[in-house]
């Protein structure tokens, strides 16, 4: 009867077990979430690859997005020390900015004298951007060279990584290989890092057609998407561009993995208007500045 009673009303009879006629609770054990189902429950994020100055993380640490991604080293291309990380990571995922499918002049790695050719995976400079460079990503050198960049991103204590470049192989029409080297690139990627840290998340950014490869599709773990809504600045996408780009988006979310986009805006009514669409399609918006120097705060 008591042993009855204990079972059914245990939490307003403490006393039958202090008079040692129940046994004791046995204490519920909750396993800590792991870092996918952390991604699968972001609502909101955010990115800042520059212009840390004197503040260094401050600003990511104090803010309240459920993921921010940060470049991989600070100002002056110095890897952020772990215990820095740490803080700026509490109750949030951070995630570091590498690209892995273009060098940059003013990373660490890059070398005097280095030039297009020389090395030979550097294949040309993008007008757009002075200092990026167009890669040959397939290559074993330059896969090195990225490689130990992602380690020094492990080594700090990030969460995962956000690949930039990876539809670089759309420079490439002249290459049939190149759409496979990529995903076979990307998934070298996503082992060398589970190698080292099994959680470690896997985000690429554009390309979002790479996901049609059930190859690709076991390697990543969600997409960042540039201008689905908003060209840098302020410029509507076309209806065209749009429905092309949520169409893939459909076959993410299908395969349960988060798609995260961003657009660039400075116009409030534009800026509410792409929150609005995107969360009532159920992607995970960000708009921000082309220059990404700030983090202002999801609306």
């Amino acid at each position: 009867m008591l042993f009855s009673l204990c079972l059914t009303a245990w939490p307003l009879l403490m006393w039958p077990v202090l008079l040692g006629w129940c046994p004791a609770p046995t204490p519920q054990v909750v396993a800590p979430m792991s870092r996918h189902q952390q991604l699968l429950r972001v609502k909101t994020w955010g990115i800042q690859l520059t212009n840390y100055s004197t503040a260094r993380l401050s600003a990511v640490a104090k803010s309240r997005f459920d993921l921010v991604v940060v470049d991989a080293t600070d100002d002056n291309g110095v890897p952020w020390p772990k215990p820095e990380v740490k803080r700026a990571a509490q109750g949030k995922l951070l995630v570091a900015y590498l690209s892995m499918g273009a060098a940059e002049s003013y990373r660490p790695y890059w070398q005097p004298g280095w030039r297009v050719g020389h090395p030979a995976w550097i294949l040309a400079e993008d007008p757009a951007w002075p200092g990026n460079y167009d890669v040959a990503y397939w290559n074993a050198d330059w896969q090195r060279t990225a490689l130990a960049q992602l380690d020094q991103a492990i080594d700090s204590g990030f969460h995962g990584t956000y690949m930039d470049l990876i539809d670089a192989y759309q420079r490439n029409p002249q290459r049939p290989s190149a759409r496979a080297e990529m995903v076979a690139w990307v998934c070298r990627v996503a082992a060398h890092a589970h190698a080292r840290d099994p959680e470690f998340l896997i985000i690429p950014q554009n390309a979002a057609d790479l996901l049609l490869d059930p190859r690709y599709a076991a390697c990543v773990d969600a997409t960042g998407q540039e201008e689905t809504f908003v060209y840098a600045t302020d410029r509507p996408t076309e209806p065209e561009r749009e429905r092309s780009q949520l169409a893939d988006y459909r076959l993410w979310k299908k395969a349960g993995k988060p798609v995260f986009t961003l657009d660039y805006a400075n116009t409030p009514a534009l800026i509410a208007s792409t929150y609005q669409k995107a969360r009532g399609l159920g992607l995970v918006p960000y708009v921000t500045t082309v220059g990404l120097d700030t983090l202002p705060p999801s609306r």
